[in-house]
């Protein structure tokens, strides 16, 4: 567990500092592979018919793939993204419904990405209150799933993407008034305390705990806690 907080916040650390897209490509492909991940996109999700080649931030796919799914236009079919525009919180690939026999796209989509390598996959959505749709996507013939393993690999695609979209101009947000108890609660967030936990700390209810966190998760245009906890962080209202 320490051996995984230790590679967040390291991570956590660096991305801010990736000057080029290059960089940040690098750097999250290193990370990545640590967890046994050889492939990964960075993308904002249009819903369909609308194509995906236009909002993809950042394509590390393997070669020939991202070819192939633009000319067999599987994007309107691919279960995986239909789930993420649905869905608030990271999955495995392997946890996504659809159809199978009877010529299925959708089916086909998964089993030609098996060909080209992508046999395990997680993907963790970046949403924000405002409805927005974006995600990091990733995948590997073996992977660790460990659910420290995932926590970590989520918060740090929420750095990696929040990086890659400063890098391609995307307009700060406004200073957010966040008051100090709910500054002080986003802090244990990140430290790992549970509701519960924070409301013994601050020695009040765990109700206003719940209250004052998704107050805070609002200001920071997130839509849960682990996003409100990396807005914070990138915005330098709290501290790792």
């Amino acid at each position: 567990m320490l051996q995984y907080a230790e590679r967040m916040f390291n991570a956590v650390s660096t991305f801010e500092s990736l000057s080029t897209q290059k960089d940040v490509t690098d750097k999250l492909a290193t990370i990545l592979s640590s967890f046994g991940y050889s492939a990964f996109l960075i993308t904002n999700v249009p819903e369909p018919p609308l194509r995906l080649e236009p909002y993809i931030l950042l394509n590390g796919w393997p070669k020939g793939w991202s070819e192939h799914y633009s000319k067999s236009d599987y994007y309107k079919f691919d279960p995986v993204a239909t789930w993420c525009r649905k869905s608030i919180d990271p999955f495995e690939w392997s946890e996504v419904p659809y159809p199978r026999g009877m010529n299925s796209r959708a089916e086909e989509v998964m089993n030609v990405a098996r060909d080209f390598g992508m046999i395990e996959g997680f993907l963790v959505p970046i949403v924000r209150s405002s409805g927005f749709h974006a995600c990091v996507t990733m995948a590997g013939r073996s992977v660790d799933l460990d659910p420290s393993a995932k926590r970590v690999v989520h918060v740090i695609s929420m750095f990696a993407h929040a990086r890659i979209s400063a890098l391609g101009g995307s307009k700060a947000h406004d200073p957010v008034a966040l008051t100090s108890t709910e500054r002080e609660i986003l802090s244990w967030t990140a430290a790992g305390k549970s509701s519960w936990e924070i409301a013994q700390i601050l020695n009040i209810a765990k109700s206003t705990v719940d209250t004052l966190a998704n107050r805070a998760a609002k200001k920071l245009d997130a839509v849960n806690r682990t996003q409100a906890v990396v807005n914070a962080i990138r915005g330098q209202y709290i501290s790792v």
